[in-house]
């Protein structure tokens, strides 16, 4: 089958995409975008990271150039995520580190106050994800002349759709350690409610509330944390019945797991495996009250796969999923998400690198038959 490309720059790394649907004729795309190295970087190891947006006003079949948001200036930032209000604004949350030469940490800043190169790009650091592209140790502060420090958490507002981001207000995620989320949240009657993690601990999920549409955020309050697990990137989907599910990368288990509300997330179950080897995730409901789930596969044979829920998120059947996308080359793929067309297809976004090894941005469209689901195609594209 033929995949479109969304996007692809030879010289640029550009991966971690996120689509939301602000209108049927407005979804919007937005996903991280550094230079291409000789090895992989992710947005915690590389200071020179800024989310691109992108538009479709034909339900993913063409595309916008991309374009920095918030804005130029806004760099060294972890993945994005959007959240369409139903007033018409479109919310964009973003973490940003703090990025230092490291000679101007070594000598202006306590040794405890920053990470070196090596604790970013060492052995350690790159095991979970990127153990394949890990430099030579007594060559990295050579390679990469750069340490961490704190950051802060953002949302910024759009009133125009998502063309301009003309607001923006600091999120305090105290008591954790900082705020990081690459789905958005959902939007209640009354409320905005957002999940994040504590990047970059990258161990425990909470979420902070708005009640005048983005503008202020109230207090951070726990989701899930504990002994064993190490729980990231919330992937929240709000059924039309009202209750929140949600699916959590867990990096010690490698399981994504699952938590809900009932209570338009005041209080949250336990989190339960899911049994699904595959992440992050993202989902969307079908109009059959079904539960249509896509995540990346990490491990041979390396691709996006589909999973289904019956039970609005409460079990899945990992034994029963459909591979969206196969054969990829390597573990260099993944954050897949996707949205429903208004002929009930899949459109679904990921990134992956291709056959001359360049990591760009990709689609599949799925589309419903008597046996589950099929391919769409062929289709060809490139914004």
């Amino acid at each position: 089958m033929d995949h479109q490309t969304i996007h692809r720059d030879p010289h640029a790394y550009s991966a971690h995409p996120h689509l939301a649907v602000a209108a049927n004729d407005n979804w919007l795309l937005v996903f991280t975008q550094s230079r291409r190295r000789a090895g992989v970087l992710h947005p915690p190891q590389d200071p020179l990271y800024r989310n691109m947006l992108m538009r479709s006003a034909d339900e993913g079949r063409s595309w916008s150039a991309p374009s920095v948001v918030p804005g130029f200036g806004w760099q060294g930032v972890e993945c994005a995520g959007l959240t369409p209000l139903r007033s018409g604004v479109v919310l964009l949350n973003q973490w940003r580190f703090d990025w230092h030469t490291l000679a101007y940490a070594e000598a202006n800043l306590a040794r405890d106050c920053y990470k070196r190169p090596e604790e970013l790009v060492g052995a350690n650091a790159m095991a979970a994800e990127l153990a394949d592209w890990t430099p030579e140790k007594a060559t990295i502060a050579e390679r990469y002349p750069w340490a961490r420090g704190g950051g802060e958490t953002w949302m910024h507002r759009s009133h125009d759709g998502g063309k301009t981001f003309t607001a923006s207000t600091r999120i305090d995620t105290a008591p954790f350690s900082g705020g990081y989320g690459m789905r958005g949240g959902v939007d209640l009657a009354d409320e905005i409610v957002l999940p994040l993690c504590d990047v970059p601990n990258y161990a425990a999920v909470f979420t902070v509330r708005s009640s005048d549409g983005g503008e202020s955020w109230s207090k951070p309050r726990l989701v899930a944390a504990g002994e064993g697990h190490e729980f990231e990137e919330p992937a929240p989907l709000l059924l039309r019945g009202g209750r929140i599910v949600m699916l959590l990368r867990d990096n010690l288990t490698r399981v994504l797991h699952v938590v809900s509300s009932t209570d338009a997330g005041h209080s949250w179950s336990a989190p339960s495996p899911t049994g699904i080897h595959d992440y992050p995730a993202d989902m969307v409901e079908l109009a059959d009250g079904r539960i249509a789930c896509v995540a990346g596969r990490r491990r041979e044979p390396f691709g996006i796969t589909l999973y289904m829920s019956n039970d609005q998120g409460n079990s899945w059947n990992p034994a029963r999923s459909h591979a969206v996308r196969s054969g990829l080359p390597n573990r260099d793929l993944g954050y897949p998400s996707l949205a429903l067309r208004e002929d009930g297809s899949l459109f679904i976004v990921y990134y992956a690198q291709d056959s001359e090894g360049v990591t760009g941005i990709h689609a599949s469209v799925l589309v419903p038959d008597a046996e589950g689901w099929r391919q769409e195609g062929p289709s060809h594209g490139q914004g």
